[in-house]
């Protein structure tokens, strides 16, 4: 699956980066589920560029279907 028209985010800012609290709220899912379905390492990376996020999705989509 290739995501088309997509910014290629390279310098991090606030502005671009997702915490996975606020995914898990923006989504409904426990930021538990958020972390192993996106393999998020770590209890320590509890944050993400989008640039980060974009890729996990993608992977996650691409494993998944």
């Amino acid at each position: 699956m290739d995501a088309l028209d997509l910014q290629n985010v390279t310098n991090t800012t606030a502005s671009n980066v997702v915490t996975l609290a606020t995914l898990a709220e923006l989504t409904g899912f426990p930021v538990e589920y958020v972390k192993r379905e996106l393999l998020v390492n770590g209890e320590s990376e509890d944050e993400l560029t989008v640039e980060e996020l974009r890729k996990k999705v993608l992977a996650y989509l691409d494993s998944n279907f």
